[in-house]
């Protein structure tokens, strides 16, 4: 059974086409190499697509947690908004003048505008220590108030026209000045910002 050089070499040659055609894939009767090539590219191609395929799968997914998120976010602030207490609004309540209000030309009529100056006059005398007890509307004028302080001997003229906080600092400013000079005036004029008249 021994074998000689020949069949030993016809038989590793057959092995050979054995492996290598175990390696290759058929071909099919009447089939081209070039229909092979094709196979092989349009396999290639599905790869490719279905690898596209995923990654829009990936990124639609992706795209929808993050939506979902954006969601819960806007959600859970809404919740916060309606949970948290709305602050307390500031009730605003209408002041009402409390000195005596003389109108010499006897219209009974008062402007708005002079209304809501008295009234912030008013108050803002009280935060230094005053008290307004009478305002004139003196007769032909529609700008300026004659304004008594109780305490205080004389009457002050004031115009509607300059910031009524300034205008009664100046009232405080004089009457601490006449006072301390012991100065009895009829009236000061603390029309003028920066200037004030007694006679």
């Amino acid at each position: 059974m021994a074998r000689t050089k020949t069949e030993q070499g016809r038989g590793s040659r057959e092995t050979g086409k054995r492996n290598r055609s175990a390696e290759l894939p058929r071909m099919k009767l009447g089939q081209t190499i070039v229909a092979e090539r094709e196979r092989v590219q349009s396999e290639s191609e599905r790869m490719q697509m279905r690898k596209v395929q995923r990654r829009k799968r990936w990124t639609a997914v992706l795209a929808g947690v993050l939506m979902v998120a954006i969601l819960g976010v806007l959600l859970l602030m809404g919740v916060r908004q309606l949970m948290t207490p709305p602050a307390e609004e500031a009730v605003e309540t209408e002041y009402q003048i409390q000195a005596e209000i003389v109108d010499e030309d006897n219209t009974g009529r008062i402007s708005e505008r002079v209304r809501s100056y008295i009234e912030q006059l008013e108050q803002d005398v009280a935060d230094l220590g005053y008290k307004v007890t009478r305002v004139t509307l003196p007769t032909g004028t529609s700008r300026e108030l004659y304004v008594d302080l109780e305490g205080v001997e004389w009457f002050f003229k004031v115009t509607v026209d300059r910031d009524a906080a300034v205008t009664a600092e100046d009232m405080e400013r004089m009457v601490r000045y006449l006072r301390e000079r012991d100065l009895k005036p009829g009236y000061v004029d603390v029309r003028v910002e920066g200037k004030a008249f007694y006679k």
